[in-house]
């Protein structure tokens, strides 16, 4: 049979596992979440990104427009910007039009690692459960602890 001190020995040994086993899910769950915010982070930069294009593209066609609305003369007089804008406008729109592929691969992607990520957010559910149930386990615990300490003379 166990003596007081050899109880709270054990006792004190599962506490220090139990915090520890607390901590490390804690230390999972903060990784994942922080891999979440760098994954939404890259999300806004190329939407940022195509925006500004589109709008440099959206900026191009309505200079364009007003050549055009101050006449064929004016369109002759200014051919060579005109050409340019065209070329800029051009480039511009093949490089949406690369960026707009690579994010189609990007969604099918991440459509995947959606699975996987519904699947680690079942894990972590789990894992916060476990938590819970530590800390619970933690309490009883330190209720053994301090029964012994009243009874123990200090």
């Amino acid at each position: 049979m166990l003596d007081d001190k050899s109880i709270t020995a054990i006792s004190q040994n599962q506490l220090d596992q139990d915090l520890r086993c607390i901590a490390d899910t804690i230390r999972e769950q903060q990784m994942s979440t922080e891999q979440q915010i760098k994954s939404s982070l890259s999300q806004v930069s190329t939407n940022v990104m195509d925006s500004r294009r589109l709008e440099n593209i959206l900026n191009n066609a309505q200079q364009l427009e007003q050549l055009v609305k101050m006449g064929f003369s004016n369109i002759q007089a200014n051919s060579s910007q005109f050409r340019q804008t065209l070329d800029s406008m051009e480039k511009q729109c093949h490089e949406q039009q690369v960026a707009a592929d690579m994010q189609v691969i990007q969604a099918m992607q991440q459509a995947i690692s959606a699975l996987a990520r519904a699947q680690n957010a079942l894990l972590q559910s789990q894992a916060i459960n476990k938590v819970f149930d530590t800390i619970t386990r933690c309490d009883d615990v330190l209720s053994q602890i301090e029964k012994a300490s009243t009874v123990l003379p200090q």
